[in-house]
């Protein structure tokens, strides 16, 4: 009775490998949880209403200007 008393009162180390549990429990967990619902579901309806793209669907227009070189002049280090 001893030992199975020395056992369950010994100090469990979190890192044996064994799962101990949530760090933020239930409550906070399932704040976050209805967090992200609801902001999923206000981007589908503005996806769905209001005909807003979910991601950058056109392409990035491409310049036509030339490069132009640099226009400051540089003193040149040739001896």
């Amino acid at each position: 009775m001893i030992a199975k008393l020395a056992i369950m009162t010994e100090k469990r180390d979190p890192f044996d490998g064994e799962y101990i549990g949530n760090i933020f429990g239930p409550k906070l967990t399932l704040y976050g949880v209805i967090l992200i619902l609801f902001f999923t579901a206000v981007v589908v309806y503005r996806h769905w209403k209001l005909d807003v793209p979910f991601g950058m669907e056109e392409n990035a227009p491409t310049p036509t200007d030339e490069i132009r070189p640099d226009s400051i002049a540089l003193p040149s280090h040739e001896e």
